[in-house]
Parts: structure tokens; C-alpha cells; sequence
């Protein structure tokens, strides 16, 4: 396989790691950061040459919208972290029109999982989707949640937002691509809840949802460790990889 990635941050550092003797890998960097069996390229142009089977994007959402919709429409797949970037309308809007190019999206689970069932669901039987999102104080450092607060001093839980997935994800993109996650996979941007909290007791990274439709009632809850960037759960790195052989694996669970 020819992986190319965008970004050499905690998630795609792992996702070199592992996938290291097993693909053919370059990395559209800005950080000067250096990955295992990894060649760095300067542009786009110099990834499209390199021809990828896939692109594996974990950049942010700026990177994602200003390199994945060309991807897209050269015909090549993409696999996205930045997955709240498509709460804005426009961007979505460029995005989905990739599949008349022959490319296809891949958004996995990331910090999350039950969304095979979550999608599964048919979508006029969604009553609600509500997710709440825990995270240690260091996490939200530099975001707005902090609003002039020091975070650090608290002594304990506080709501940050309380919103729908869109505001949510507009607003905290670093922070709240697992509600926009839930958001594709289920309801919506804007009929889906979500709630940011930040505990200075919080251990990891804390996701729960629950969902209440005609079909089902499903409730899921994970806490993480925290991978090198506090803020990002090392379950993010994990799904992308197992996202990436399963393009080539002979039984697919």
C-alpha cells in the first residue's frame, strides 16, 4: 500500500508507527516533524505525484479543507480526522461532491464505537442523539471554552458548552470531532445534542451518547487515555489504523 499522510501530530506519528514495514508512506508536513519509514514532502502537488492509495488526514481542520476536496476530486480516497469540519455547510457541500470523481470519504469512529449500529438506524426513527464530552482541563488549553477562565484552578466539573453538534464542532474544532462523528453517522448536525465538560479529576478522555429511537435505545460510554496531545484520545490513532487494513484484510469485522 502507498499511504500518504497529512500531518505528523500524535495521531499520525501512531499511525507511521504502525503501519510501519507495511506501506510505502510520505507526509505532507509544516512542523518539520519526522515520523518512522517516513518521507517528507513540501506541497500537495509533491503527494499527488507520489500517487497514494489513500490519504489519511489528522491535520486539523483548516489543512482538511484546504487539501481534501482536491484529493477528492483527482479520484483519490481519503480517511479524515478532522471530521468537524463539515459542520460548515460549504465545506460539506464541497465534499460531497467527491463520489461523481470515483473517490471515496472514509470517516471512521476515532475516539468513539457503536456507530455501525448508530448508522444502521433508519433516520426518521431517531427520537434523540446526545453525546457529553469529558476532558481534563489541559485539554481545552488555548480553546475558547476557557472564555478568560484559568482552567487549571478549577475544583471541579464544569459544562463548557451545551449545544447543537454544529455549534459544537464550529466552535471547538479541536475538541468536538467526535460529536460531529455522531452527528454523520446519525441524526445531523443540528439534531444532534452535545455537551463539552471540563474535570480537573477526569482521568482520560471521556465520550458517552445515548440514542432513543423507534428501532433501538443504545447508550455507550468509553474513557481513553490521552495520547501525546492531551486533548486527543489514543483510541483516535487505533481506529485509523484499523480503518487502513481493512482496505486490504480478506474477512472484515
Amino acid at each position: 500500500m502507498k499511504l500518504a499522510l497529512i500531518g505528523l501530530g500524535a495521531i499520525n506519528r501512531a499511525v507511521a508507527v504502525g503501519m510501519a514495514g507495511q506501506a510505502e508512506m510520505v507526509a505532507l508536513t509544516r512542523s518539520g516533524a519526522e515520523a518512522p519509514e517516513v518521507m517528507a514532502v513540501s506541497d500537495l502537488s509533491a503527494l499527488r505525484a507520489f500517487a497514494p492509495d489513500l490519504v489519511v488526514e489528522a491535520a486539523g481542520h483548516g489543512a482538511a479543507r484546504a487539501y481534501l476536496p482536491d484529493l477528492l476530486a483527482a479520484g483519490i480516497d481519503v480517511l479524515m480526522a478532522s471530521v468537524g469540519v463539515l459542520a460548515d455547510p460549504e465545506t460539506e457541500a464541497a465534499f460531497r461532491a467527491a463520489p461523481a470523481h470515483g473517490a471515496q470519504l472514509t470517516i471512521p469512529a476515532g475516539a468513539i464505537g457503536g456507530l455501525d449500529l448508530l448508522a444502521a438506524l433508519p433516520k426518521n426513527s431517531l427520537r434523540a442523539v446526545r453525546y457529553t464530552g469529558i476532558k481534563p482541563p489541559a485539554a481545552w488549553a488555548g480553546s475558547p471554552a476557557a472564555g478568560g477562565r484559568d482552567l487549571s484552578a478549577l475544583d471541579g466539573p464544569v459544562t463548557l458548552f451545551e449545544g447543537t453538534a454544529r455549534q459544537a464542532a464550529l466552535r471547538f474544532p479541536r475538541n468536538a470531532n467526535v460529536a460531529a462523528t455522531l452527528a454523520l453517522a446519525g441524526a445531523g448536525f443540528d439534531k444532534t445534542e452535545a455537551r463539552l465538560v471540563a474535570d480537573p479529576d477526569a482521568a482520560g478522555n471521556s465520550h458517552a451518547y445515548d440514542v432513543i429511537s423507534d428501532t433501538a435505545e443504545m447508550t455507550f460510554s468509553v474513557r481513553a487515555r490521552p495520547s501525546d496531545t492531551p486533548g486527543t484520545s489514543a483510541t483516535t490513532a487505533m481506529s485509523l489504523l484499523r480503518a487502513i487494513r481493512n482496505r486490504d484484510a480478506a474477512w472484515v469485522v
